[in-house]
């Protein structure tokens, strides 16, 4: 029986105490990888679940002769939750000066900061590096080995295609776009930069621009234009901040060279693919405990992700900051 899913915005909307309400909606809808990736529960913090790693045979057989047995095989993996929390103060004279308008600018910012956080570590977690963090996407999305066959799109295992195998990278090429989108199992999102966003939108305006599956059309349901390649709309983790960094050209490409190419990740947000896990729902609420002039707020969240399906994402690196082509 598949697992109850929630979206986030939507759970904070029916929350009962309307502050805990608009603090976990501010903090959903500032990212929209947290408001589009569904959510699970996982019991003491872990989603255990099985990968196959070989079917059971079936075949055709003669008349009167008795099927084949064998027995398929799987391996057990499991995803944990890492708590992300933070607890803000405010002056009690600054309460009385100013009232809570400007207590809820900061309480608005804490929620801000942290989703940007959250999404940045959807991309960038490695829980080797920092046991205190989830496992993102890069480190999920390997190559099965390091010739050029494991890279270019050839091999369904490889988790990593390269878009330009020279050194420096190049401009993204949609037919390896294409490549990276037809390497996921049901597709649902392209995550990419603000800054490759732009040079999609400038390929949805180019005539000339051959193998070109970029739509910038309005869309009725959701009364606004939505950019897209093919059938997926785009994720650009949150619009600009003081400290934007989702996806930012700094890697060294696959070919060598300066730190100057950026990466796109194709991924299929469902219960069984790429899926959001909790102990429980985020929580905004005031803390009792005693610090002398200070109010205080306390926000946490047991979370993480998970991602059953092996084919459920990608990544296509190597890509320079440059008009798109085909």
């Amino acid at each position: 029986m598949a697992d109850e899913l929630i979206n986030l915005v939507e759970f904070a909307k029916g929350m009962d105490n309307p502050l805990s309400s608009g603090m976990i909606e501010q903090f959903a809808a500032s990212s929209d990888v947290l408001s589009t990736m569904p959510f699970k529960s996982a019991k003491q913090g872990l989603n255990r679940f099985d990968r196959e790693t070989s079917e059971p045979n079936v075949a055709f057989r003669a008349l009167n002769a008795e099927p084949e047995i064998s027995h398929g095989s799987e391996e057990s993996f499991q995803d944990s939750c890492f708590p992300i929390s933070g607890l803000i103060e405010f002056d009690r004279i600054k309460l009385k000066r100013y009232g809570d308008r400007k207590r809820m600018v900061y309480m608005k910012g804490q929620m801000k900061k942290g989703s940007r956080v959250w999404t940045d570590t959807f991309i960038n977690g490695d829980n080797a590096s920092d046991p205190k963090e989830f496992t993102g996407m890069k480190q999920r999305c390997a190559a099965t080995g390091a010739a050029a066959a494991d890279v270019n799109g050839s091999n369904d295992d490889s988790r990593l295609i390269v878009n330009n195998v020279a050194s420096g990278g190049g401009p993204l090429s949609l037919s390896m776009l294409d490549i990276a989108v037809d390497q996921v199992a049901e597709a649902t999102h392209i995550c990419v930069s603000r800054r490759l966003r732009t040079r999609f939108k400038a390929a949805a305006r180019d005539p000339n621009l051959t193998n070109n599956r970029v739509t910038d059309d309005y869309d009725s349901q959701l009364g606004r234009r939505v950019l897209r390649f093919g059938d997926l709309p785009f994720l650009v983790g949150y619009e600009v901040s003081k400290d934007s960094s989702f996806l930012p050209f700094n890697e060294v490409a696959w070919g060598g060279g300066s730190a100057v190419t950026g990466s796109l990740y194709v991924v299929s947000f469902r219960e069984d693919g790429v899926c959001g896990i909790q102990t429980s729902e985020p929580e905004f609420e005031p803390v009792d405990t005693d610090r002398g002039v200070f109010k205080r707020d306390l926000f946490e969240w047991d979370s993480g992700i998970t991602q059953e399906d092996f084919y459920a994402s990608d990544r296509l690196s190597s890509i320079t900051d440059a008009a798109i082509v085909a």
